[in-house]
């Protein structure tokens, strides 16, 4: 089996513009060459590799060689900035080296919280440019089996083939409200009466980590209204204006603005494990963030000891 860079480079154009015609446009060649070139790399590993569906889809074993296609892309990248940093026309001048362009995936919390100086300290201290996917778990390990992510920061321990797996630690929320909204909702406390009529803000329809929260606030089944509100400041803000109640992780109480105006409405928290799921693949830029994410993680979530069995991870979160 042979497989060409070239090759490799259509593929993932291919499913990154999402037509041959994009593609084709994309890589200056005619959309036949790109038939042809797709048909060549199938021919030489004997599978079919993508689905000619508009947008085109990759099969399992596209999966596999757009994801090699993505890493040939990172590791092609860091060559040119190594050979351009020792080249004797180099100036010296760092901020002129080439950047190594990396794609990652976070959930929302995380990005809105901890992860910000994660990336400050990446950028700081390594030419690269970051482009930073934000959804949920189901979606971030779609993305890593697609080769759209080198790596993701998910509440998912399940292994994405041909990734590494560290667990980082878990980030704690808290149920809370505003005093307004307690006042006018629940003046007699967290009752299941009362919190089925009283609002809840969730984050999107796949917010299963403020379900799980609803389960442990009142033991009977209750539907409350809710609000969605898909945006992380947006979120906290909406439960700060009493439109709703919600589950906040616990920094943002610690926070002079955010908390200063947010009521928790239980002393019971929910740990939310956390994992760094990325390619096995030694390249100097993913070591270093994987190493970077750890150390920051390590400083800023309950680490894993403190999580217990009955704070088991929910099916989603965000």
């Amino acid at each position: 089996m042979e497989l060409s860079a070239e090759g490799l480079i259509t593929l993932t154009a291919v499913l990154r513009e999402g037509t041959f015609e994009a593609a084709a446009a994309s890589l200056h060649v005619t959309p036949s060459a790109v038939s042809q070139r797709i048909k060549s790399l199938e021919q030489s590993v004997g599978r079919v590799l993508v689905r000619r569906t508009k947008p085109v889809t990759p099969t399992s074993d596209g999966e596999v060689l757009a994801r090699l296609g993505e890493q040939w892309d990172v590791l092609v990248a860091e060559a040119r900035g190594e050979l351009i940093g020792a080249a004797p026309e180099f100036d010296g001048d760092p901020r002129h080296l080439p950047r190594v362009e990396l794609s990652i995936a976070c959930n929302a919390d995380s990005l809105a919280t901890w992860f910000l100086p994660v990336l400050a300290q990446l950028h700081r201290d390594h030419a690269v440019a970051l482009d930073v996917n934000r959804d949920d778990e189901s979606v971030t390990a779609a993305m890593l089996r697609a080769g759209d992510v080198i790596g993701a920061v998910t509440s998912d321990p399940i292994g994405v083939r041909g990734c590494a797996t560290i667990e980082l630690g878990s980030l704690r929320y808290r149920p809370v409200a505003s005093q307004d909204f307690i006042d006018h909702w629940l003046p007699s406390g967290v009752r299941a009466r009362d919190m089925g009529y009283a609002p809840m803000v969730m984050f999107d329809s796949n917010d299963h980590l403020q379900i799980k929260m609803m389960k442990q606030l009142v033991a009977e089944p209750i539907s409350p209204p809710v609000h969605y509100i898909p945006a992380a400041a947006e979120y906290r803000r909406a439960i700060v204006a009493g439109i709703g109640w919600g589950a906040v992780p616990e920094v943002d109480l610690d926070d002079e603005y955010l908390g200063r105006d947010l009521v928790p409405l239980s002393s019971k928290p929910l740990d939310v494990p956390l994992f760094w799921q990325y390619w096995k693949l030694r390249s100097p830029a993913v070591t270093a963030l994987t190493e970077i994410i750890v150390d920051h993680a390590r400083r800023s979530l309950v680490p894993p000891r403190r999580a217990t069995a009955a704070q088991a991870r929910p099916s989603g979160s965000r």
